[in-house]
Order: structure tokens, then C-alpha cells, then sequence
């Protein structure tokens, strides 16, 4: 079983990934270096010119305003109050501001489409044989976190079997992630990927906390150290802990079988981290 896995850059670069997979088991880029800016050159700056900035209307504005963080945040329940700061929330309404990238791509093995559209961020993704989706959520490398995501299909055409989930702690240059996915047949998992091996961690439970995938879930996973706790809807599943894996990369991640069409819509995202 073959593990492609690159990373990309968010803000100018989307790759989309396929990894095989077999039953129920279960990427990389290079940003452009900037131009280098000559300040000798720049035109000076008239600072009296400058229109007054008002920073108590500001200050207004973050506090009450629908696109700020904080307020983003508040509108999402979580299952613990966290103890590490807010990074990151996204509520997808607004295309301009979204965390997240607009990506089309296609090659001989599938196509993928993502896009802001009516508060959600959409994926489209057709494969033609066992694949995975990567959507990758812009961060640091994280070691401690809490990541919470809604998720729902929204159409599906050919083979009955598919999953999402999230992504962790991954590192393009070992090509090692941990990987935590709800079924449509109401199980989840917890896998170690180490190159082309894995290491199922947690092998398929059932939880009846799982609502049907096209009924929408949210997955909650708070990571510390070690040690990782899975929440399901806000229910807490289970505690589970590993330390092959010290910190990396988060994302979307979602897996299909060959010949398959899924239509996902995700919403209300939130990164804690120290």
C-alpha cells in the first residue's frame, strides 16, 4: 500500500493528494521566495497626509463584528473551556477572509473543488480509485492543541464506503501523520502513518454518539503533549496516548473508494495552541 503525502502551500499553492487504501483501514510545497524589496527606492511617506486612524472604533468593531476571531469563537460550543489561547476560527461567512483556500485541480486520478459557498466551505472530490483527500488548514507546526471542525455530506454517488476527518502532527520530510476519521457505518479510528506503514492505533469503534455522515458531525480533538482525547458531537470518546509523533501539521482529511463522487460541507473551525 502506497503513501503519497506532500504538503502545499495555502496562500498560493493546493495540491491534492490520493493515497491508496484497502478496506476499512485506512504532500509538499515550496512557497516562492518574495522579490526583494529596495527601500532606498520607496517612496517616502507623507505622515501627515495620513487619515487618522480611530482606535476605539476599531476596538468596537473587533468586539461586536461577525469576522473577528473572538466573536467567531463565541458562536462555537465546545466541549471544555480551552486553556491555551485562540489561533484560529472560521466560520466561512465570508469568501474574502476565509482561512481557507478556493482550489481546482484534476489529474488522472481524480478532481478536486473547493470553494466558500453559503457559510460552508464545499469540497468536491471524484476519484477514480482508492484515494484521500487532504485539505490542509493553515498553521504552525503544533505540538499541543485543541482542533474542532463541523462536517457533513452532502451528495455521494458509487461505492457505499466513506470517511473523514483530521489529520495531525504530519511532517512532509518522513512522511508521518497520525490520523483520527469517522465512518459512515458509525465507527472511528485512530491510525499512526509512517511512510508507507500503519500502525492502527485505536481499529474501528462504534460510538452511538456518530450521527450519519450526511446528518453532519463535529470532531473535537485536544492534544497534549502525548496524549490525545477524542470528542465526538461534544461526547467524549475516549483518551488514547503515543509519542512517535512529537508535533506537525493539521488539516482535513477525508477517504473514498474508487469510482466515488462525495460533495462535503465543513463550517465552524477552531485551532487552540500555545
Amino acid at each position: 500500500m502506497k503513501k503519497n503525502f506532500r504538503f502545499l502551500c495555502v496562500v498560493m499553492l493546493f495540491v491534492f493528494l490520493f493515497t491508496s487504501c484497502g478496506g476499512k483501514d485506512a504532500g509538499e510545497s515550496e512557497a516562492p521566495a518574495p522579490e526583494p524589496v529596495n527601500l532606498a527606492v520607496e517612496e517616502p511617506v507623507d505622515l501627515a497626509a495620513e487619515e487618522p486612524v480611530d482606535l476605539a472604533a476599531e476596538d468596537e468593531a473587533d468586539s461586536t463584528g461577525g469576522n473577528s476571531m473572538e466573536a467567531c469563537a463565541q458562536e462555537v460550543s465546545m466541549p471544555d473551556e480551552p486553556a491555551i489561547p485562540l489561533v484560529l476560527c472560521d466560520n466561512f461567512e465570508d469568501a474574502e477572509t476565509s482561512v481557507m483556500p478556493a482550489v481546482e485541480d484534476e489529474n488522472k486520478w481524480g478532481a478536486l473543488k473547493t470553494e466558500v459557498y453559503n457559510g460552508k466551505y464545499t469540497a468536491r472530490v471524484e476519484v477514480k480509485r482508492d484515494n484521500a483527500m487532504w485539505l490542509p488548514v493553515p498553521s504552525d507546526e503544533l505540538r499541543d492543541f485543541i482542533f474542532q471542525v463541523d462536517g457533513a455530506l452532502t451528495s455521494h454517488s458509487g461505492h457505499p464506503y466513506h470517511s473523514w476527518g483530521v489529520y495531525f502532527k504530519a511532517d512532509e520530510e518522513t512522511e508521518n501523520y497520525y490520523y483520527f476519521l469517522i465512518d459512515n457505518n458509525q465507527y472511528y479510528y485512530f491510525a499512526l502513518i509512517r511512510g508507507e506503514n500503519r500502525t492502527n492505533l485505536i481499529n474501528g469503534r462504534k460510538s452511538e454518539d456518530l450521527n450519519p455522515l450526511d446528518e453532519g458531525n463535529t470532531i473535537t480533538i485536544a492534544c497534549d503533549g502525548s496524549t490525545y482525547s477524542f470528542y465526538i458531537n461534544g461526547k467524549f470518546q475516549e483518551d488514547f496516548s503515543d509519542n512517535r509523533l512529537q508535533s506537525g501539521k493539521i488539516g482535513i482529511y477525508s477517504e473514498m473508494r474508487e469510482n466515488t463522487t462525495l460533495d462535503w460541507e465543513f463550517d465552524n473551525m477552531v485551532l487552540y495552541a500555545p
